[in-house]
């Protein structure tokens, strides 16, 4: 009936009752998710948990609360705690393994996960992170060494596939990325992030054309993906197709407004199509919604000093130097004029921070 707080308090009635209380304390803390009270669901499966130190799928869902609560460093010490006393506890390594990883701390994390192999070899998804963290660590032999080994566990996966091929895509190996994600698509054709893998390599390769048709797939697969369409979009961009990039970057800025580089990039197909004032008319937009970035109000000054407004733009200039001194060569990269313009020379003096 989704009556979540008469449900906790019938279930705190029986608590007394039980011969297994572990189990109504699990109860309450599901309650307590669904009310998105999550300090008070870690509260109880703690106790659910002291009283059934064996039960996996209770440290499963402790690790997960601490997880979507962002509180990987409380969940850490939560689970080296419990280790001291339950030290053969494969998931919680295993859970241990996933929270050092998520902070990019990936030796912690193998060590952990190797701790989870030595008492169970057969763990095969330890084997799949221990590879995500030597790719984490840029290690991309060793991270295509540990997932193969996971086929001896289990049915090759096609996101498996699709992590080798971008394994061999990051050591500059193209044709054996695609060859990966050519077996990702044979195992899962409507896996879209090797349907992107395949666009990336064959951009790489000067196949603009067909990376543009795989793109286009990835998307149809995932639609709201706004990685996929940046990297499109700069395919497109990088190659004259105007129209079709504005169109991407557009739908990302519509989606995520706070995306500074497709505002950016948005405005420069616009300045191609429409002109430098539509252009200056987009960044102003973008500007709407990231008041504070200092990118936006550079490349706004860098638009209004290539259209004539010269005034203009060197206000705009001290806006963005106030904000953040350092991106300064942004602009210059824009406009490598200014290098030579000593207004632009004495604001630089002016506002760099003494070492």
């Amino acid at each position: 009936m989704n009556k979540h707080e008469l449900a906790i308090r019938e279930y705190e009635k029986a608590l007394p009752l039980v011969d297994y209380p572990e189990e109504v304390f699990a109860n309450i803390a599901f309650e307590f998710e669904n009310l998105n009270d999550y300090p008070n669901a870690i509260k109880y499966l703690r106790l659910a948990l002291e009283l059934n130190p064996d039960s996996e799928n209770l440290i499963h869902e402790i690790s997960f609360f601490f997880e979507i609560t962002g509180k990987e460093k409380e969940g850490i010490a939560f689970l080296k705690d419990f280790l001291d006393e339950n030290p053969y506890s494969k998931v919680a390594w295993f859970n241990l393994g996933i929270f050092y990883n998520s902070m990019g701390l990936y030796e912690k994390a193998i060590e952990s996960y190797e701790f989870t192999l030595a008492i169970d070899e057969g763990f095969s998804a330890a084997y799949f992170n221990i590879a995500n963290s030597y790719a984490g660590l840029e290690l991309y032999e060793k991270a295509i060494q540990y997932y193969k080994e996971t086929f001896r566990f289990e049915e090759p996966e096609a996101i498996t596939y699709f992590y080798i091929g971008e394994s061999y895509e990051s050591m500059g190996k193209p044709e054996l990325a695609l060859s990966y994600f050519n077996k990702a698509l044979e195992t899962d054709e409507k896996l879209a992030e090797a349907w992107a893998g395949k666009g990336r390599v064959f951009s790489r390769m000067g196949n603009t054309k067909t990376a543009i048709t795989h793109y286009e797939q990835a998307i149809r697969l995932m639609p709201f993906n706004d990685e996929f369409k940046y990297e499109l979009a700069i395919i497109c961009l990088k190659n004259g197709l105007f129209e079709k990039s504005g169109k991407l970057f557009r739908d990302i800025v519509e989606h995520d407004p706070q995306t500074v580089e497709a505002w950016i990039n948005y405005s420069v197909c616009i300045s191609y199509i429409d002109g430098l004032d539509k252009a200056i008319d987009i960044i102003e937009e973008g500007l709407k919604e990231n008041k504070k970035n200092a990118s936006l109000w550079y490349r706004l000054a860098g638009l209004l000093y290539k259209s004539g407004k010269v005034q203009q733009a060197f206000f705009y200039i001290e806006t963005a130097l106030k904000l953040n001194f350092e991106l300064h060569e942004e602009l210059t990269d824009f406009l490598p004029e200014l290098n030579r313009e000593s207004r632009f020379i004495e604001l630089l003096h002016f506002y760099k921070q003494p070492e």
